[in-house]
């Protein structure tokens, strides 16, 4: 049985698994953010892009795949630790291989150690943060996502900063890979040993076997898999808002590096608003309201930044051409005059 814990125990508990989920989210920021300035450095074309997200992808799925029986064999505060540690490595040698080695294949390299490590913790942090809601009695998981935006929403300005004032990838990478790994450490001395999340030591641990059959418990739940497919379908449009927003808002709309960071800091923003708001959503109306109308909202969003240079705007030079006066009406030139201009009287 764990041991009762004092409210300043509790208290400090909640607040390592809040500042776990905030770098979460500084780490995919702090990637994300730079990726037109790591595609330059690298002279990738978005293919090539594309194929070291696909890698990074994969290694986030066998991370969250694996992240119960790392749970099992460690513990989840143990667990934490070591996977938060394994991406900040990650981030750190994403922006040595971009800038100092020029080299793919440390990037990737990097891209597989921040994809597993995301994935794994994202597994631990999710079991801590559902232990605290039970013992608090009340919704609060969506917060404990919500800090997950907050860490998107600094990281993002964080990139836009930095990408602003020029600094490399390399130098602001290292930076943030310290500072989370800083952030892991803390964590670990304030997360309790918990026998609910396998944390006992030595002779207090079950064996391995019954331990992995406790974290591949949910496994055998049929709901596990149609939440996994919603849960698919949210991760799909997430995952490439945070992969693809900072290059399509540089590449496909025609702004600078440093707007496509704050592009992805608006989106962050977004989610972190709703989130705070999840939890008294889902007591007011229930899950599965929530649930469908938030997805049609993001299929909205969605469609909206993709059709976003189709619509009848042309306020900049780039559009209009150089006929428009920049007094005009942004619509000067996308909507003809109907009716002929009236003459002059001599």
């Amino acid at each position: 049985m764990d041991a009762a814990l004092t409210r300043s125990q509790f208290v400090r508990w909640r607040a390592a698994i809040f500042a776990i989920f905030l770098a979460s989210g500084l780490s995919i920021a702090t990637w994300a953010s730079r990726v037109p300035g790591i595609k330059q450095a690298l002279d990738l074309d978005n293919a090539q892009v594309g194929l070291i997200l696909l890698g990074m992808g994969v290694a986030s799925i066998l991370g969250i795949s694996t992240g119960p029986a790392v749970m099992a064999r460690t513990g989840a505060r143990r667990g934490m630790l070591l996977t938060m540690l394994t991406f900040a490595a990650g981030i750190v040698l994403v922006g040595l291989g971009a800038d100092v080695f020029s080299s793919v294949p440390v990037v990737l390299i990097g891209m597989a150690l921040f994809g597993f490590g995301n994935g794994s913790v994202d597994v631990m942090m999710n079991v801590e943060a559902t232990a605290i809601e039970q013992q608090m009695g009340r919704t609060i998981l969506p917060v404990f996502h919500a800090f997950f935006s907050f860490g998107t929403v600094i990281g993002a300005g964080i990139g836009a900063l930095a990408a602003q004032l020029a600094f490399d990838v390399a130098t602001h990478a290292t930076a943030m890979g310290m500072l989370i790994a800083a952030i892991a450490v803390a964590c670990y001395f304030q997360v309790p040993v918990r026998e609910a999340a396998l944390d006992p030591e030595g002779h207090e641990k079950p064996p391995f076997r019954e331990r992995m059959h406790t974290a591949l418990e949910a496994w055998r739940e049929p709901r596990t898999y149609l939440l996994g497919t919603v849960m698919l379908g949210m991760s799909f449009a997430e995952g490439g808002a945070n992969d693809w927003i900072a290059l399509g808002t540089e590449q496909g709309h025609g702004f600078t590096e440093g707007t496509g960071a704050l592009a992805l800091a608006v989106f962050s923003i977004g989610m972190t608003t709703v989130r705070l708001f999840g939890g008294p959503l889902v007591d007011r109306f229930g899950r599965v309201a929530v649930l469908r109308i938030l997805a049609v909202t993001a299929a909205s969003g969605i469609l909206l930044f993709i059709l976003a240079p189709t619509f009848p705007s042309c306020s900049s030079e780039r559009r209009c051409g150089a006929s428009a006066p920049r007094s005009a009406s942004p619509w000067a030139c996308r909507l003809p005059r109907t009716t002929p201009p009236r003459p002059r009287l001599a």
